[in-house]
């Protein structure tokens, strides 16, 4: 254990009142909530009382004021049982006990049934500041003021020793237990018969409750290891404060002050899996390694298999913190069938073993060899083809691609099977795809990987005549995309072109000054440059490019920039070829494919560069602009001059996915302006820009219903004066990926979503970070499929969701089926009913309770309100209105405190002779001091005689929800977070 730790996590906790050690695990207990941490995420339970004591074994179980509440690892409450007069808890996993001791008894409960093992008087009595309990192999410890009692697990005394001075803490090392004395000596007692093993001045304040080779105590110097001898040593990495480690040593939490840290042992920092059941001569032994701390890591990795040769049996990954990476080690030949162990090394020392069966293929078993490769990139979208070559001696049953189940039911020795998957593009970015092999009863899984080709390239430049721009790409995959070419005073042409080989040669006219784009679209790499002075180029009706030419005085001024994300590709047509001089090099005289140019002030599906010199009349007057009113005609000399450019980052986008809508400013003049943006109901002050200087609005637009949505037109001030309007521009709603609708509550930070899965394959949802918080929003979805999930981050600060705004940034953790995670980045509404809407559907199951009996004289109709949720709720009062109840003898009702699984009964009397009666009810109630409402409205049927009344008349009687303000999420059609200065 004195190896070294390195810190993996920290939170900050307040008091923490109560601690449990486990396999793997350490619970902590701050007031009314639950930490288990096991070095990679943490769990956060919600027990809604204040934590007295933990326990962990293979349930988390809590000790309350006056309740002992078992918990599954994954947080879900299992059992709630009594207990009366208890302070202190603790486990034994080996017998599946937990001791509950009290002031004059110990008591032992199975953990898995909740029953009662035994329960003993205590040899003495003792107090939560006079007591320590400690869970052992051999049953329980009990140290009260000096004396240190051992109960087995029948409940029997082992043994009873005076120590001879109270005992400050307690802990096992080993067959031993350890006590830290308030004498300043530390003393060791065999588990077994009490007896001493050796004592050590040393003067500690706190024993950690377990370890095997060595038990960790902290001193004055710190946190120091004591081994099984009583020798102590320091312990590299690890934080002052009460150390909490697992028995193996591989986690420890300090606490100190109100922060714990989290801790892995250097040998920990990675973990390792083995996937693989069985492998033959030609496959490959998978081994996924996970990085749990916060660095990348770089490191040796060696495997070992009896009967079996590896080649090569050592490989070098780097892993980023908290990623997961596929390894894989190559079967070269089998010297024996059957089960076997593979043996897995880290940096020369085996940290895993795991077991593996060996097939020989030359007498029948499984043998393949995969690869994966790009074939191209179509438009943002990567192609790869996966290919499988039987290599053994005998015939494959089924070939399968898991994600498509696309395959073949026959592969014979020698043969091949190559098939197709996509991923969208990002560059660089490493891919794999899952594959199933059977013969038989026989299966094995192989997960080939390969890496997606760095972004290509555009390097453009201007001379008098023409602009030329080169696409370059890495390597020899093709790719296809839509090339964009902007030119001032000619507008926008779109032609697919197909990039192969090294690059691609682009030579167009020059018309007039202003500023050039040449792009891929989908892709959404380009490139700018500013143009000045007069250029030959002339159009002519049939002109590519569209528009008249003008001549501008001469003016130096150059300015580029390019822009990635991730996809696309594209196809060469005549508009492109390799040199200046042919007709094939040249864009800008024909249209290409029947795309007719876009005249210069077109709106649709184009970035908006509007110029600001002197003020000039509404844009929308004139149809085309005229010199006058050109980025340098009548332009005050040494007065300022803004470029502004509209760039939305994309068209199309995914319901409740994030488009980001950017104005770009810059005053290529000498003086400083005062400039403003009206857009849309808001004005956004930029203030003054300097000559040269640029800066850019942005905001984040998501669509939430419908099928599109309108960025509205923008209006540039320059020192007061509208110079300029950017047109309004048209984003749509896309068909396919994770559609997100997300409200969060700014009272708690409560996040409500609903998803759908619009893809043909499986999604999981792993989180969102929100307001720089961690929301652990959770949801699978099947193709198709739709879920509302709703979480609550563990610390809030209502500061962060930015004061009135209604609409907030957030990003979303999505995995694909073949585990690969995506960040997608969403805007999420804010709304003080997502705690209360989101959580109702849930909070309560509402119904009619069988005594309802509307029948005669005395009709009653009884609601049951039953509290399905995880948490309390205080001040529940149940109303209800309407002309068909007797206002005689109803009252409303109402209960203080309404626990998970409790519910309340509401007895509602109605009047006689009321046909088919109807009316409405109100709950109200506070979770967490946050008020929240809930209406619903019942209705059924009446009889004039009691001896008429029957079950069908009562299950004819409904009860439904009510929507209104405060339970029900209206759904704008789109959503936009204010503009801000980058």
């Amino acid at each position: 254990m004195s190896d070294g730790y390195r810190q993996v996590g920290s939170f900050e906790s307040g008091r923490v009142d109560a601690v449990g050690v486990g396999d793997g695990a350490i619970a902590l207990g701050t007031d009314d909530r639950v930490v288990v941490a096991t070095g990679g995420d943490s769990l956060e339970i919600d027990h809604g009382e204040r934590v007295v004591d933990l326990a962990l074994a293979d349930r988390v179980l809590v000790l309350s004021a006056d309740a002992l509440t078992t918990y599954s690892r994954d947080g879900d409450r299992i059992r709630q049982q009594p207990v009366a007069d208890a302070h202190a808890i603790a486990a034994v996993p080996e017998t599946g006990l937990v001791g509950v001791l009290g002031p004059d008894r110990l008591r032992a409960v199975d953990i898995a049934t909740g029953r009662e093992r035994f329960d003993i008087e205590r040899t003495r009595p003792g107090g939560p500041a006079d007591d320590g309990l400690l869970g052992t192999p051999s049953g329980f410890v009990i140290a009260t003021w000096s004396f240190l009692t051992r109960i087995d697990p029948d409940g029997e005394v082992a043994f009873d020793r005076n120590l001879e001075a109270v005992v400050r803490s307690l802990g096992r090392c080993d067959n031993a237990i350890v006590a830290a004395l308030q004498n300043d000596r530390l003393v060791s007692a065999d588990l077994e018969t009490g007896e001493s093993c050796w004592q050590t001045e040393l003067a500690a304040d706190h024993v950690a409750p377990v370890g095997d080779s060595s038990v960790l105590v902290t001193t004055a110097d710190g946190i120091r290891a004591v081994d099984p001898a009583g020798e102590t040593t320091s312990v590299s990495g690890l934080s002052s404060g009460d150390g909490y480690a697992t028995a193996d040593g591989s986690l420890v939490c300090a606490i100190r002050d109100g922060t714990v840290s989290i801790h892995a042992h250097s040998r920990d920092r990675l973990r390792l899996a083995v996937p693989t059941d069985g492998v033959g001569v030609g496959g490959t032994i998978d081994v996924e390694v996970t990085n749990v701390t916060d660095r990348e890591r770089r490191v040796s990795l060696t495997a070992a298999v009896d009967g079996a040769t590896l080649s090569p049996n050592e490989r070098t990954a780097a892993i980023e913190a908290g990623e997961t990476t596929l390894v894989d080690f190559p079967v070269e030949s089998v010297r024996a069938e059957g089960e076997t162990e593979v043996e897995l090394a880290v940096d020369g020392s085996v940290v895993e073993r795991a077991a593996i069966e060996l097939d020989d293929a030359a007498s029948g078993g499984i043998a393949v060899e995969t690869d994966l490769e790009v074939t191209a990139i179509d438009h943002g979208v990567a192609e790869l083809a996966v290919t499988v070559e039987n290599v053994g001696g005998v015939a494959l049953e089924d070939v399968r691609l898991r994600e498509t189940d696309a395959g073949t039911d026959a592969l014979e020795p020698g043969e091949t099977w190559t098939g197709t998957v996509t991923r969208p593009y990002e560059p660089d970015r490493r891919v794999s795809v899952g594959l199933e092999v059977a013969r038989g009863e026989r299966r094995r899984e192989y997960a080939p990987t390969c890496t997606l080709p760095p972004m290509p390239t555009i390097d453009v430049e201007p001379d008098e005549d023409a602009i030329r721009a080169t696409v370059e790409i890495d390597g020899t995959i093709p790719v296809v995309d839509r090339l964009v070419i902007e030119l001032p005073g000619a507008g926008r042409v779109r032609t697919e072109v197909t990039v192969e080989g090294d690059d691609l040669l682009l030579v167009v006219p020059r018309f007039e000054d202003g500023t050039a784009r040449i792009g891929l679209e989908s892709i959404d790499v380009d490139e700018r440059v500013r143009l000045s002075g007069a250029g030959p180029g002339t159009l002519s009706g049939s002109s590519g490019l569209g528009g008249a030419s003008r001549s501008q005085s001469p003016r130096s001024a150059r300015s580029a920039r390019s822009e990635s994300t991730a996809t696309p590709s594209a196809t060469a047509d005549d508009s492109v070829g390799d040199g200046g001089a042919s007709d094939g090099s040249a864009v800008g005289t024909e249209p290409v494919d029947g795309d007719a140019p876009e005249p210069a002030d077109s709106i649709e599906d184009r970035p908006e560069t509007a110029v600001g010199g002197p003020a000039v009349a509404d844009a929308e007057e004139r149809p085309s602009p005229e010199p006058a009113e050109s980025a340098t005609a009548d332009e005050t000399a040494g007065g300022p001059r803004i470029v502004a450019t509209r760039r939305p980052d994309d068209e199309r986008a995914p319901v409740g996915h994030a488009v980001r809508d950017r104005i770009e400013l810059e005053n290529e003049g000498e003086s400083a302006a005062t400039v403003a943006v009206d857009i849309g109901d808001s004005t956004v002050d930029v203030g003054r820009l300097a000559g040269g200087e640029r800066t850019t609005l942005e905001r984040s637009v998501a669509i939430l219903s419908g099928e599109s949505t309108t960025l509205p037109s923008a209006s540039i001030s320059v020192d007061g004066d509208v110079r300029e309007r950017l047109s309004e521009r048209t984003i749509t709603a896309g068909e396919d990926g994770v559609a997100v609708r997300a409200t969060i509550d700014p009272t708690d930070g409560t996040v409500v979503a609903d998803l759908e899965n619009r893809d043909d394959r499986p999604r999981r949802v792993r989180g969102l970070e929100i307001a720089g918080r961690a929301v652990p929003l959770e949801a699978r979805l099947a193709a198709g499929e739709s879920t509302t999930a709703t979480a609550s981050p563990e610390r809030w600060d209502a500061a962060g969701v930015g004061g009135a705004a209604d609409a907030i940034e957030g990003t979303l953790k999505v995995t694909d089926g073949d585990g690969t995670e995506r960040r997608i980045d969403i805007v999420a509404t804010v709304s003080s009913v997502a705690s209360g809407s989101g959580d109702d559907g849930d909070r309560f199951r509402i119904a009619i309770g069988p005594e309802t009996q509307v029948a005669g004289e005395y009709g009653t109709v009884v609601l049951v309100f039953e509290n399905e949720g995880d948490r309390p709720l205080s001040d529940v009062a149940v109303s209800a209105t309407g002309e068909p109840i007797n206002e005689l003898f109803y009252s409303e009702a109402r209960r203080e405190r309404l626990e998970p699984g409790d519910r309340i009964e509401h007895f509602v009397d109605i009047e006689p002779g009321v046909s088919d009666p109807s009316f409405d009810a109100t709950v109200r109630y506070a979770v967490d001091d946050a008020e929240r409402e809930h209406a619903v409205r019942a209705a059924g049927p009446s009889v004039a005689d009691e001896a008429d009344w029957t079950d069908a008349h009562r299950e004819r009687w409904s009860i439904d929800r009510v929507e209104n303000e405060s339970s029900n999420r209206s759904v704008p059609s789109s959503l936009s977070t204010p503009f801000r200065l980058e």
